[in-house]
């Protein structure tokens, strides 16, 4: 039975934090956009933009794998036990620090295994540093998450995009290489790294090496499995077309399809700071105290409203194909990115409603389904990629977004149907 909808005091309104990091990101965001698409696109040139696509879909995959569900799991439980979180901050920031070693050099071997020549291998290196510093600063989201605290987190996110893009935009201009793009990049990464750690450590979990406990760590790996392999998934399902497009047709068709992506890129912005941000932790928490009701309600708005301002977003940007490749690089050499852009658009309305629910069955304790299912949409999208590229080249790969996330959607809303009645 389901308690009353009534909320802690103290908690801020959903609307206060998504307004908080709605502003930052509104005034960040498209600044970082024109800098990873527009300017990289122009000033490497859509070779040089292939490279470094591919090797931050490689650095992403590699760095996926220190996570194990981390970000996750420390924002539910923190956010139902906010006592605990130095004991989770101490403990996995210094598990992710020495998987990151593991993900770099793991990067670097599959880099070779691909056959990247040296200005490839220096950029899936440089590249890795920035994902890997991007990682770890995730995981310090996350514990501002918990604390539904998404005001310092636009602060530090504010901080973070200007260090990026200034140092990368400063190295990008002066050496038109995508190596030292983004060693920049990576450097500016690292520096705001260090800022959020110490800020976490300073006002909400204090550092204490006396809390490191190799038994909470192996106690909490087991539980955290399925999240961690769900967030491998996750990141290989939208990342692996561009490793696959690099290695199967070159780099001008891997440039010429990072140019869309990014672009669908830069729209996961919306439901990831209403889904994630702001629903994710207040329905962990709802969920877990029993205020049922007002999680389904919270849920029902968050996903179909999701969907709905994806369709339009979407349906604009399909008409607009042509003039946004255009406008991002007058280079005809990226002319079919717009084609690839009309159609993997279409995977957006899906994808929003996917993070809704993918938020929801985690805060129910569905985290093993969601690896399963997620783990199989890997092996659809690897399949279709396979399939479609040598036929139809980045048309091929946008096909083979859409259809995945679509079966996502369907298992994702059967399974929290069935647990919602059982």
């Amino acid at each position: 039975m389901s308690k009353p909808a009534t909320m802690a005091e103290g908690r801020p309104t959903l609307l206060r934090n998504i307004s908080w990091l709605g502003f930052a990101s509104a005034l960040v965001k498209p600044i970082w956009f024109v800098f990873i698409t527009a300017a990289c696109m122009r000033l490497l040139g859509v070779g040089e933009f292939g490279v470094m696509s591919a090797a931050l879909s490689l650095g992403m995959i590699a760095t996926a794998t220190i996570d194990l569900g981390m970000i996750q799991y420390i924002t539910r439980e923190v956010a139902r036990k906010p006592s605990h979180a130095s004991r989770f901050f101490t403990n996995f920031l210094s598990l992710r620090f020495g998987n990151a070693v593991v993900a770099w050099i793991s990067a670097l071997v599959a880099a070779l295994l691909l056959g990247y020549d040296k200005g490839g291998l220096a950029a899936v290196a440089f590249a890795t540093i920035y994902t890997l510093a991007l990682s770890i600063t995730n995981f310090c989201r996350a514990v501002y998450h918990a604390f539904e605290d998404l005001r310092q987190e636009a602060i530090m996110l504010v901080v973070e995009k200007v260090l990026v893009i200034g140092m990368g935009f400063a190295v990008l201009y002066w050496t038109r290489a995508a190596s030292w793009t983004l060693s920049g990049m990576a450097t500016g990464m690292t520096v705001a790294m260090i800022a959020n750690i110490w800020w976490i450590h300073r006002r909400y979990a204090p550092l204490e090496p006396r809390l490191l406990s190799s038994s909470f760590l192996r106690r909490s790996v087991r539980i955290m499995i399925p999240f961690g392999l769900a967030g491998l998934f996750t990141v290989m399902y939208y990342r692996v077309d561009l490793v696959m497009l690099e290695a199967l047709i070159g780099e001008v068709p891997a440039g010429q399809y990072g140019a869309a992506y990014r672009i669908l890129e830069a729209l996961q912005l919306l439901p990831a700071i209403v889904a994630l941000a702001a629903a994710y932790p207040r329905m962990a928490w709802l969920y877990h105290e029993g205020y049922l009701a007002r999680f389904h309600k919270l849920l029902r708005m968050s996903a179909v409203g999701l969907f709905g301002a994806g369709a339009l977003i979407s349906g604009t940007i399909a008409l607009l194909a042509n003039e946004l490749i255009t406008l991002l690089a007058p280079d005809p050499s990226y002319g079919p990115a717009a084609g690839a852009l009309r159609i993997v658009v279409w995977s957006f309305p899906f994808l929003c409603a996917n993070f809704a629910l993918y938020s929801a069955l985690i805060s129910m304790d569905q985290q093993r389904f969601a690896a399963v299912v997620l783990g199989l949409a890997v092996l659809v999208n690897v399949a279709f990629n396979w399939m479609l590229i040598p036929r139809l080249g980045i048309n091929g790969a946008a096909f083979a977004t859409i259809i995945p996330e679509v079966l996502l959607t369907g298992a994702y809303v059967a399974r929290y149907l069935y647990a919602r009645k059982n």
